[in-house]
């Protein structure tokens, strides 16, 4: 479990980065530091070659080691001290040399020869006496455009050498040790920044299905973990209230249809126990067809329902002009209207054709003109009214009946909610009407939206898209 933890995920990632910053840093800072050692060294021997290779000492290049000597202090001075010089001519063979090499001499490769007959300046690291290196420049001395002679300065580098050494030392027990320190910093750093997720953690653990009430502590909203624990929360918010809707569902279904079974139950024994005129059996077996019949409505709106929170509804889109079929349920719906006294009136102010599935839509209007003519009492009135209004045509049911309390008003499209519990059977509803409608239209792009002031009526108003060549023309 260690390894894969994110603590040390993080760490192992910080001390790898900071090792490869450590290790670039430091291979950087010697290499420079070497090049300008090197470079500080190559132009005080050039400076000394230089001098060697004037015209003032030219007289000079075939003497004698011992007077070669006193001519060099005489005329480079100081600088000259500690420093290693050989003259060679153009064969190669030696000309003179100072008196510290005694019988060493410089190794002079091919190829360094050849480069100082094209007049090119060669500066080397050789190997010297008693094993210290040795930084050497080979300076040629051209006379009529050919050598005359090599003129090789050179300058022990075992200071140099321990120098850097000690160098590669202090950055060999530096750079582990600091990956050391910086690896436990992000050990602690990596576990002080994640301990709330762990506090998360655990407090999640402790959520179930029977207490999606309680909520994640939010130490600080405004960093990353705070915005994760705000998100949880509102996934368990919506988790809940599914569940709550789960719950009222199973309820409401329940019993939905323990009523009609227990009628048909009640009915089916009465006939088996008492009734003996076919009249009888006649009346028993209608009841029974009744319920069978809310039943199947319920359980097809079930299922319509279903399908369409899913969007696995299948709709059948074509044009639909809705002014003819307004009209057309409109008329039909005018026969209850009669039948409960209430007036029934539509207003289409012009044609407004949209695309939609004609069978569902019908399912809409009827379910919203039902329900008004339904709570529309004795002398009231029925108004349906066609407009479109920016991208939307808008349908408006208008009734003048009871109303609808103001704290029903959010929870009059969920399932099975009727605002009068106490005359669900003598109207026949099944509560799924407006919850099936609200979901049709929104299948079709749209929205129902309800306005609504107890004991002064109801305005459900249905917003379906129109087309868009349709908006062009507006």
């Amino acid at each position: 479990m260690l390894f894969r933890s994110i603590r040390l995920t993080l760490t192992l990632w910080y001390a790898v980065t900071l090792a490869v910053i450590l290790v670039l840093f430091s291979s950087f800072f010697y290499l420079t530091f070497k090049r300008e050692l090197y470079l500080e060294v190559d132009q005080e021997l050039l400076s000394i070659a230089q001098g060697i290779a004037s015209p003032t000492l030219e007289p000079f290049l075939r003497t004698p080691p011992s007077a070669f000597e006193q001519v060099l202090e005489d005329f480079i001075g100081p600088r000259i001290a500690g420093k290693f010089v050989q003259v060679l001519d153009a064969s190669g063979k030696l000309a003179t040399a100072s008196i510290n090499l005694q019988d060493q001499r410089f190794a002079v490769r091919k190829q360094d020869l050849l480069k100082a007959a094209q007049g090119k300046i060669v500066y080397a690291t050789v190997g010297g006496w008693e094993k210290q290196p040795i930084r050497m420049v080979s300076y040629p001395i051209i006379v009529n455009g050919r050598l005359a002679y090599l003129v090789q300065v050179g300058a022990p580098m075992m200071a140099a050498q321990e120098m850097l050494r000690k160098i590669l030392i202090v950055l060999g027990v530096s750079i582990p040790l600091s990956l050391f320190l910086f690896s436990y910093g992000g050990w602690f750093l990596a576990g002080l920044s994640l301990k709330p997720v762990d506090i998360l953690t655990r407090s999640a653990k402790k959520i179930t299905a029977e207490n999606l009430s309680q909520r994640l502590e939010v130490l600080n909203p405004h960093d990353e973990i705070g915005e994760l624990a705000a998100t949880f929360n509102n996934t368990l918010a919506r988790l809940e209230a599914v569940f709550s809707r789960m719950r009222q569902f199973s309820a409401d279904v329940s019993h939905e249809l323990r009523t009609p079974l227990t009628i048909l139950r009640g009915e089916t024994e009465v006939a088996l126990r008492w009734v003996k005129e076919p009249e009888e059996y006649r009346a028993i077996l209608q009841s029974n067809l009744e319920e069978i019949k809310r039943m199947s409505e319920i359980i097809e709106y079930l299922l319509d329902l279903a399908k369409a929170e899913e969007g696995m509804l299948r709709l059948e889109f074509s044009e639909v002009a809705l002014n003819d079929l307004l009209n057309e349920l409109v008329t039909q719906a005018k026969v209850l209207a009669r039948q409960k006294g209430v007036v029934l009136a539509y207003e289409a102010l012009y044609p407004v054709v949209i695309s939609g599935d004609r069978l569902r839509l019908r399912q809409i209007f009827l379910n919203l003109l039902d329900n008004a003519v339904k709570y529309t009492p004795n002398g009231g009135e029925v108004r349906v009214v066609l407009d479109s209004v920016e991208r939307y045509a808008r349908v408006a049911v208008i009734d003048t009946g009871s109303g609808i309390p103001e704290e029903d008003l959010p929870y009059i499209f969920d399932r099975f909610y009727r605002v009068d519990k106490a005359r669900n059977r003598a109207d026949g509803g099944t509560g799924l009407g407006l919850s099936l409608s609200s979901s049709l239209a929104e299948a079709h792009g749209g929205r129902i939206e309800v306005v609504s002031e107890q004991g002064m009526g109801s305005v459900f108003t249905v917003y379906l898209p129109l087309p868009a060549e349709a908006i062009d023309v507006a």
